[in-house]
């Protein structure tokens, strides 16, 4: 009986309910826990619902997990809703995505986002994304070049996807590009040293 109420109450409580937070936003202790557990808060089977609700932001979530522990799953539900999807503004998380699923050419689209609009959005989401990934052409370079103008909001999400990258990937790789790009891109040695004093 107990099982038929939770099933009950999982197919007919509306998806607003399961609003997840943004666990990736800080390398807390039970971020990495959720990211080595490959912990799935909103699962892409609830991506139909969320697109009826308009719910860009729990749609985000749900993509960028599923981008980050690469689930392969859920490429024929994305793929499916694309359109919808690419109105309600979420194009970028999708290409997230399909990067993380081995399309290297979707780097490009990001980068592209990034150039567009991340200097007068400085607490823009495709700065996290980068967090995640590993490559100091597209992402790495962009990130540098954000330390330049990033403050408030923008600073703390710059910081959140330094931490990531050093964490996931080493620090010993981290210090030599970071230093090494922002040599390229003539960022200021003090702006350097500020975010790679602070965010770890």
């Amino acid at each position: 009986m107990r099982a038929i109420l939770i099933l009950f109450f999982f197919i007919f409580t509306p998806a607003t309910l399961f609003a997840a937070e943004n666990w990736a936003y800080e390398l807390s202790p039970q971020a990495k826990e959720i990211y080595l557990k490959k912990v799935i808060q909103i699962p892409c089977e609830m991506i139909s619902e969320l697109l009826r609700e308009k719910n860009d932001q729990d749609l985000y979530l749900a993509i960028r997990d599923a981008g980050i522990f690469k689930q392969k799953s859920c490429r024929p539900i994305i793929q499916k809703h694309m359109d919808q999807l690419t109105q309600l503004g979420l194009k970028g998380v999708v290409s997230f995505y399909l990067l993380r699923l081995g399309n290297q050419q979707q780097v490009n689209v990001l980068a592209e986002i990034f150039d567009k609009e991340a200097r007068t959005v400085g607490d823009h989401w495709v700065v996290e994304l980068f967090g995640f990934l590993n490559d100091w052409d597209v992402s790495g370079k962009r990130l540098v070049r954000h330390s330049l103008y990033a403050d408030g909001a923008a600073a703390e999400l710059l910081c959140s996807a330094i931490m990531w990258r050093r964490y996931l990937y080493g620090e010993k790789i981290f210090k030599e590009k970071w230093y090494e790009v922002g040599k390229k891109e003539r960022i200021d040695k003090r702006i350097l040293d500020h975010f790679y004093e602070t965010c770890k």
